[in-house]
């Protein structure tokens, strides 16, 4: 008779020579290692964007250029296009005469708050300081698509103060950075101003 081959168990150590597979610990940048306990650095209450009330040839002149983009529009039968121009016609007035509500800015060892939006440090890129609308502006870039940037108002917080802690997270930039897009609105702003200045 055949004899019968006995079928051994397998062993529990039987892997013990094979490579064990190791699970990759939680991804931190530097910029969350630096930060060795959670606490709060600085937080302070300002509005939420900048702002300055506008003359009235401001809205004198934003009223002709709708009307005349709106006549041209109707003429090439563009009827989407006037909807469009009456939209941002009124987000404009809106944004210059109805002041922004006072919300809370926190820089912590995590991230920046803005209201109730959290930015953890390595979704930032770098900061910078800038002046608009008579307001002093923190301004950060983001790796996001959106938001692109963040707007901080200072509201007479000290500069110094607030680019000490900043930079021990991102890196500084002394002259302030312009994408295209500003560099050609502050250029259009300064040869077609839509306010009287010399008022």
């Amino acid at each position: 008779m055949p004899k019968e081959t006995k079928q051994n168990p397998p062993k529990k150590n039987q892997q013990k020579n094979q490579p064990r597979q190791t699970v990759e610990p939680e991804f931190f940048t530097p910029k969350m290692m630096e930060a060795e306990e959670i606490k709060t650095l600085l937080s302070w209450e300002a509005p939420a964007r900048p702002f300055r009330k506008k003359d009235r040839s401001f809205y004198t002149t934003i009223a002709i250029l709708a009307i005349l983009l709106i006549i041209i529009s109707f003429l090439a039968q563009e009827f989407l296009l006037i909807g469009v121009i009456l939209s941002f016609a009124f987000v404009t007035y809106v944004l210059a005469f109805v002041p922004p509500r006072e919300i809370t800015y926190t820089i912590s060892t995590q991230g920046i708050t803005i209201g109730e939006d959290f930015y953890f440090w390595h979704y930032l890129d770098s900061f910078w300081f800038k002046e608009k609308d008579g307001s002093k502006v923190l301004h950060i870039q983001t790796w996001l698509r959106f938001p692109a940037q963040l707007m901080l108002v200072l509201k007479g917080e000290d500069e110094e103060k607030i680019k000490k802690i900043v930079a021990r997270f991102l890196p500084f930039h002394e002259k302030p950075f312009k994408s295209w897009m500003e560099k050609w609105s502050e250029s259009l702003q300064k040869h077609f101003p839509l306010e009287n200045v010399h008022r």
